[in-house]
């Protein structure tokens, strides 16, 4: 009975001696969270994830970084479980077919401008001139068209519109009237300004809400693990407070993965961001995605007659307010 005693004795200390080492992350789920742009749209998830916040929720978290609707591409291809974006860019999937749904909206409109020469005082000034886009088919010539429609100017008819690729490319020709104005994003706009140019249409101001800002899953992960999800959207609401909350985070967040080093335009994108544009909880907004998929269906008909409830899904903010997550957060 004593040697056998012994042999259990020997046996213990040896699997405590030689079992696995257990790591700091070794029963954290791990997940990959895509954004399109190093950029303050996408602040909420940078400063979830510079706050450590995604680790508190069980999270080993890969950030990848693919540019435009790229991203779009390599969700889709089952190689992302979240992403962060914008809903025109996933609407336009989704019309086609992709298996794709937004959860969470940060951001409800757009932070782009139309901006034009000095020599232009008012929109009647635009008739029979040129106003440049990314590319046809794009974000900035989705927006513009509707707005030269309300202004009673017929795109391609009255107003031509031309592609100029690169946003500083766009601001520098309409500082030297190469074309007499641009659909130009946050921060290029600041550059145009510096270069003369003026803002004649704010979209951000407008009541025409189009998310820049959503978090989008798969229908698929949504069923399969929903309680991932529901810990992720957890995350980023604490990471939304966090970001409102704690100006040295934010800017550190952005420094890291917004690539911006220049400490002025931090604090001024900063105090931009978390005073005008992102939402203390970010709820998906049903007519924000009925506005996407209205100007997605200008171009492709399969938008035509589309619902934003097809798109959308949201138990989870519905779940977390009814628990009393969200009021613990933001009492």
């Amino acid at each position: 009975m004593k040697a056998f005693c012994r042999l259990c004795l020997i046996f213990l200390m040896f699997s405590t001696l030689f079992r696995p080492a257990e790591t700091e992350g070794a029963s954290l789920t791990r997940i990959r969270a895509g954004y399109p742009s190093p950029s303050a749209t996408f602040y909420p998830l940078f400063a979830a994830k510079e706050a450590g916040l995604l680790e508190k929720y069980g999270f080993d978290t890969e950030m990848i970084y693919v540019q435009g609707v790229q991203l779009i591409q390599v969700h889709v291809s089952g190689q992302l479980d979240f992403s962060t974006i914008s809903a025109v860019v996933y609407l336009q999937a989704s019309v086609e077919g992709a298996d794709l749904i937004q959860v969470a909206s940060s951001i409800d409109n757009q932070l782009m401008k139309l901006m034009v020469h000095p020599s232009i005082s008012g929109p009647a000034d635009l008739k029979g001139k040129t106003i440049a886009v990314t590319r046809f088919g794009s974000l900035t010539d989705l927006l513009v068209r509707p707005l030269l429609k309300k202004w009673g100017l017929e795109p391609m008819k009255d107003v031509n519109l031309i592609q100029i690729g690169r946003m500083p490319d766009m601001a520098l020709a309409v500082s030297q009237r190469k074309v007499e104005g641009g659909v130009i994003s946050f921060p290029t706009s600041l550059n145009a300004e510096k270069l003369g140019v003026k803002t004649l249409f704010d979209f951000a101001e407008s009541d025409f809400d189009i998310p820049a800002t959503t978090v989008v899953i798969s229908r698929k992960y949504g069923q399969t693990h929903r309680e991932a999800v529901l810990r992720f959207l957890k995350a980023y609401i604490e990471g939304t407070r966090r970001l409102m909350t704690d100006r040295e985070l934010g800017i550190k967040a952005l420094r890291k993965y917004g690539g911006v080093s220049d400490r002025d335009l931090l604090t001024y994108t900063y105090d931009l961001f978390t005073t005008r544009y992102i939402k203390k909880i970010p709820k998906v907004n049903p007519k924000g995605v009925a506005n996407s998929l209205s100007l997605i269906a200008e171009n492709n008909p399969k938008a035509k007659g589309r619902r934003a409830e097809e798109f959308m899904d949201t138990s989870f903010m519905d779940e977390l307010e009814k628990t009393g997550f969200i009021k613990s957060v933001w009492p």
